[in-house]
């Protein structure tokens, strides 16, 4: 072997001891996070199988992509926020807003989202006032918690759901406050009859991870590095059940149906179906002229790009309705002819909102996943139908709906 082969082979050497090195510091430079969450309870936002997508399976996976080392501990829920105030411990999950955590902890966008309600033996009164009724929450819980951070006493806590619902159909509580899907689990558990309850829709509860001011000051780049790894672990939102969906539509359809028969909606689509089809290089430059706009915050040439005589007739209904969070109206090719407010983008025609709305029969909606808006702190869906005027496909109507609102009040 020549001089300059033992070279390089002793500097590949070198190097790869080198890289060896490097991996083994920043392995071993990984601090380990001591996070806290409660004891499992039965049929609760917890769970401690990794076979079940839980929130301790996202927190597992976020802190696989972090160079963080994480290690849990199981706690009273009480114990483990005095643990996180004193910081002893890193943070603590999952939990919902709370103005008396946020005095010394830092809530992460939602992991989990529950859908909560009311639920009641089938003839009795709706909820109306909590100051007269008796209800139940399991011990610990985050509906406990509610109940407590809102001044209610009068309630009775059990050690799971299962317990509770006995109590219910004793007759020794009037009411549960209770994730939907996981009372589902637990009539079902009981072999209890849908007959014999009811329930009424109160609110979605968006479930993150407190971490404490103590950790968070020692390492101030932790907490946008996690937030920045949720959606790489967790499911983006969650679908409306079929029952949901109905009641939506009950509650929306007539509105729809007398808006989409306006005259004026029904002769400017007529006078667009003229003007197509558009080439795909116009559309595509218009959209890039669109999404330029929309960044900079230049309204008027996404005005210009609308049908004038639509936009006000958009943004008055959007203003009218107020479970209506947006209004986008597209012709057969996808492109927006009157929207409110703004769209990031000009062409819709490639996203399932318009793809499944040009695909459904007279008369059919569909609905896309629940997603919480972090910015607004609301639940929102989008629900799009097609629109046909003398049995002729001319675009669709996508509707964003704040959830919370539209089911408000209704019974199940």
């Amino acid at each position: 072997m020549n001089i300059g082969s033992v070279f390089r082979a002793n500097a590949a050497i070198v190097a790869l001891m080198a890289f060896a090195l490097q991996a083994n510091s920043e392995q071993s430079a990984d601090q380990q996070v001591l996070m806290g969450t409660n004891e499992a309870s039965a049929y609760s936002a917890e769970s401690v199988s990794k076979g079940q997508q839980g929130a301790l399976v996202y927190v597992d996976c976020i802190f696989n992509r972090l160079p963080y080392r994480l290690k849990m501990q199981f706690q009273p829920w009480r114990r483990v926020q005095q643990e996180v105030r004193k910081g002893a411990v890193a943070g603590f999950f999952t939990a919902m807003p709370s103005p008396v955590f946020d005095q010394f902890a830092r809530l992460s966008n939602p992991l989990v989202l529950e859908k909560w309600y009311w639920f009641s033996r089938t003839g009795t009164s709706s909820v109306a006032d909590l100051k007269n009724i008796r209800t139940g929450a399991i011990l610990g819980s985050h509906q406990q918690q509610w109940l407590e951070f809102n001044g209610v006493t009068d309630y009775l806590a059990a050690q799971d759901l299962p317990q509770l619902i006995k109590l219910l159909m004793a007759g020794r509580i009037n009411v549960i406050l209770a994730d939907f899907n996981h009372f589902q689990q637990a009539a079902a558990s009981l072999e209890l009859s849908p007959d014999v309850y009811q329930s009424q829709f109160f609110r979605y509860v968006p479930l993150g991870v407190y971490f404490g001011h103590h950790f968070l000051e020692q390492n101030p780049r932790f907490f946008k590095q996690f937030n920045q790894q949720i959606p790489r672990c967790v499911p983006k939102g969650f679908a409306l059940s079929k029952q949901e969906k109905s009641l939506i539509y009950d509650r929306l359809s007539m509105v729809v149906n007398h808006w989409l028969g306006h005259q004026l909606l029904q002769e400017r689509l007529l006078w667009h179906k003229k003007q197509e089809p558009l080439s795909k290089a116009e559309i595509h430059s218009r959209d890039h002229t669109w999404r330029k706009a929309f960044a900079e915050g230049d309204f008027e040439p996404m005005l210009a790009m609308q049908d004038s005589k639509l936009a006000g007739f958009v943004s008055l209904w959007q203003n009218q309705e107020a479970y209506i969070t947006e209004l986008i109206i597209t012709n057969r090719q996808g492109v927006n002819v009157a929207v409110a407010p703004y769209t990031s983008d000009y062409w819709q025609g490639d996203e399932t909102k318009h793809i499944k709305g040009m695909a459904l029969n007279v008369g059919q909606w569909w609905f896309d996943d629940v997603v919480y808006d972090q910015s607004t702190r609301r639940f929102q869906s989008q629900l799009s139908l097609p629109i046909d005027i003398d049995d002729e496909r001319l675009g669709v109507i996508t509707i964003g709906i704040d959830i919370e609102k539209a089911l408000e009040g209704l019974e199940f």
